[in-house]
């Protein structure tokens, strides 16, 4: 997965992470009806990009937040020194789940959403070839776009990202303990 990451039509699932070899360190809660998950990339991990944006590499630490029963997804990424570098609203059609997991079809398009709210719409190339080439449904694609437009509005007027995810932070372990 070096280079862009989330760039095919695959579905995205809860639980992945603690199955891909690059992450270490997996974790997940429910915090009443939102899933959060949580995974250190590995020391041997490739780097990870989305967009210019470096999201991965060894010691970086990946948050995923499923929001409102699953039909959002948010990813919150930090550096190697616990600094955030920026989040991440991957756009998806939930899949009807049993029991206590999420999966959404991915498509495609996503959001990058800096600290200050600064909102760059990815993967819009892959999306319209994408459309064009019947990969995604008329549904699928309107779904896409109508996310967007939601997810773009509540930003503007600061609903979103939800306060849990906006203001978190992590602290890293003392790299030198002198």
């Amino acid at each position: 997965m070096t280079g862009d990451v989330n760039k095919s039509l695959t579905t995205i699932a809860s639980g992945e992470w603690s199955r891909d070899p690059d992450l270490t360190d997996y974790r997940a809660e429910w915090l009443s009806d939102m899933l959060v998950e949580r995974a250190t990339c590995a020391l041997a991990a490739p780097v990870y990009r989305i967009g210019a944006h470096v999201v991965g590499a060894p010691g970086y630490i990946w948050f995923r937040f499923w929001l409102a029963n699953g039909e959002h997804i948010l990813e919150k990424y930090f550096d190697d020194h616990g600094r955030p570098i920026g989040m991440h609203a991957r756009i998806g059609m939930a899949v009807p789940h049993r029991g206590r997991g999420f999966s959404a079809t991915n498509l495609l398009l996503g959001l990058w959403i800096t600290d200050d709210a600064h909102v760059t719409v990815l993967n819009e190339v892959e999306f319209e070839q994408a459309v064009a080439q019947g990969l995604l449904s008329p549904i699928e694609a309107e779904h896409a776009e109508q996310q967007i437009r939601e997810v773009t509005m509540a930003i503007a007027h600061k609903r979103y990202p939800p306060p849990i995810v906006r203001n978190l932070t992590i602290t890293m372990p003392d790299e030198d303990p002198a």
